[in-house]
């Protein structure tokens, strides 16, 4: 077994890259949307009045992947957002994940993303004290897949903490990050991650956040793309990266105080940090929208502020208390085949990604018989199927499989390997 890891890892990591692209990732706290309360109303905070500044920002940054927090939890208004924001005109660019509630709160986590780049694959709560904290996996639709049976995966986790500057809301965030860190380890979840959200936090010594950023096993760190801890409260000092509250005075349902605190993040994992696969942070390219350093505790509309066009401006300050964070990610949109260990003049064709049956067509010189595998990333053989012939058209159910990335391997009667390739069940 340790041989055949050995195989599995070899093949993952010979890839070579070229060309790039670009992933626009967009973290964004929409304040009630959707959900009405005694203090946020249909009065001071309708999604219908709010859906033409929502629009105007998705326009401007043109997100490839869009978190967000403080949704409500009808799938009404997930699909509403998704139809009359994201879709705009029954265009059809973006899709959107799972739905994820096991702790029933009334505000939801969601992720939409730009189906020409992005393929979504599974959601999972990954605690749900006070709110689930929800990871979500995708991979990059590489303009190359079918040919190179290779990809990049992108995982983000996604998480509203528990709000107050008290012992208890600090006591529960404390809960909530060390929870979901032990999931991850639990669960082996290492590679391209992005931890998200709302975060609530005042400064970077609350155990909440070093839960993220100083855990215990140094594999699964979370960074800080601008590396900026401290005291973030109401301290002039850090100015230039606060995203909350856009507004001087409170209306009743968004908070007042100006900008003023540190809430809103986008960590990365080393991996990304490193680009050890296939991604890369974009150096300087984390930004709170709207933001221009000059608007300590005042409102981001006083005065002027010319980070973005009057437009953007307009519609930030009406939509939500929160800015919205931005990062660009570099994406190999070119990778060598793994699929180019061939013998006898093999050739071999199927579609990738696979839905839930594998079609199989290898044509050879050689008659002699051949052993199809598939195993698991982690080393795991979860098919053997012998086949004999020089044209031979086979079908392997993958139906009852987990969705994510397996090796194919075609090995020739003396179990050497004539082929190999990466497949991705969705």
């Amino acid at each position: 077994m340790k041989k055949s890891i050995l195989i599995i890892v070899a093949v993952f990591t010979s890839i070579f890259s070229f060309a790039q692209d670009e992933i626009i990732m967009m973290q964004y706290n929409l304040l009630n949307y959707g959900n009405v309360t005694s203090y946020c109303t249909v009065t001071n905070n309708s999604y219908l009045d709010k859906e033409p500044y929502l629009r105007t920002l998705v326009q401007y940054i043109k997100p490839d992947i869009f978190t967000v927090n403080e949704l409500g939890s009808s799938t009404f208004i997930h699909q509403r957002l998704l139809d009359s924001v994201m879709n705009r005109n029954s265009a059809k660019q973006y899709g959107k994940a799972d739905y994820i509630n096991t702790n029933g709160s009334d505000l939801v986590n969601m992720l939409y993303y730009n189906k020409a780049k992005i393929v979504y694959v599974d959601a999972q709560s990954i605690q749900n004290t006070v709110r689930d904290i929800v990871l979500y996996r995708l991979y990059y639709k590489s303009p190359n897949l079918a040919q190179d049976h290779d990809t990049a995966w992108i995982n983000c986790i996604v998480a509203h903490l528990k709000s107050s500057n008290n012992a208890d809301g600090r006591n529960k965030r404390d809960i909530m990050t060390d929870s979901a860190m032990k999931y991850l380890t639990e669960y082996n979840y290492k590679g391209n991650y992005m931890f998200m959200g709302d975060f609530n936090v005042y400064k970077s010594s609350e155990q909440g956040y070093k839960n993220l950023v100083e855990y215990s096993d140094v594999n699964y760190r979370f960074i800080d793309p601008i590396n900026t801890p401290g005291k973030w409260n109401n301290n002039s000092s850090y100015a230039s990266v606060h995203t909350q509250s856009t507004h001087s005075s409170g209306n009743g349902c968004a908070a007042g105080g100006g900008l003023d605190d540190r809430f809103d993040f986008i960590l990365i994992s080393k991996d990304i940090k490193e680009g050890n696969k296939h991604i890369t942070y974009k150096a300087n390219s984390y930004k709170a929208i709207g933001n221009d350093g000059n608007h300590f505790n005042k409102s981001i509309n006083y005065g002027t502020n010319n980070s973005v066009p009057a437009n953007v401006l307009d519609a930030l300050y009406n939509h939500s208390d929160h800015l919205p964070i931005v990062l660009k990610l570099e994406i190999d949109n070119t990778v060598s085949s793994i699929g180019n260990i061939a013998a006898n003049n093999l050739i071999v064709n199927y579609q990738n990604p696979i839905d839930g049956v594998l079609d199989l067509s290898i044509k050879s010189d050689n008659t002699g018989q051949r052993t199809i595998e598939i195993w698991s990333i982690t080393g795991q053989l979860v098919v053997s199927k012998i086949v004999s012939g020089n044209n031979i058209n086979t079908n392997i159910s993958l139906e009852n499989f987990a969705n994510g990335m397996y090796v194919l391997k075609i090995n020739n009667k003396d179990g050497i390997s004539e082929y190999t390739a990466k497949i991705i069940k969705q």
